[in-house]
């Protein structure tokens, strides 16, 4: 791959994690608390949440793939590349499988009816654990890139890195 390439394709494989690791903290430390510290009804708090978190679990897996492309591109190793790719899973996983079951419970129902209440607050702790694997993975993708980029710079690595 030509040098020009490759002196391309970084930037954008950092943009891509920063951007994908910025949006997941923001929707976890401000999206979600605001939307149940304001609005007053549970209910439309969790819908509005859940409105935000599928395009957030959507772009996830699109992120993902595109870091494994980069990653393999760059020639980052196995790990670079299929780590992004498990993550990218995890994401479609928990929007198409997880989010809907969570969706389908309403915050009504759960006050009159324990075993559903039971039910929602599992489902709802597995969705928190996915998304959280999911920012813990982006984070040690973030770190195999970093130490990739710092053997290059020690000479280790390939000069065109």
């Amino acid at each position: 791959m030509p040098p020009f390439v490759r002196a391309v394709l970084r930037p954008v494989l950092w943009i891509a994690l920063g951007a994908w690791i910025g949006a997941m903290l923001f929707f976890g430390a401000v999206v979600a608390r605001a939307a149940f510290a304001v609005i007053p009804s549970p209910d439309v708090a969790g819908h509005l949440v859940g409105r935000v978190l599928g395009p957030l679990q959507l772009a996830g897996a699109g992120a993902g793939v595109t870091l494994s492309v980069l990653g393999g591109a760059l020639r980052r190793g196995r790990l670079a590349v299929t780590l992004p790719l498990l993550l990218s899973a995890v994401c479609l996983l928990n929007h198409f499988g997880v989010t809907p079951a969570v969706a389908e419970i309403r915050l009504a129902s759960t006050s009159s009816d324990p075993t559903m209440a039971q039910r929602f607050a599992r489902l709802h702790l597995l969705s928190v654990s996915l998304f959280l694997a999911t920012g813990a993975g982006a984070i040690a993708l973030a770190v195999i890139h970093a130490l990739a980029e710092a053997r290059c710079m020690a000479g280790a690595g390939d000069p065109h890195l």
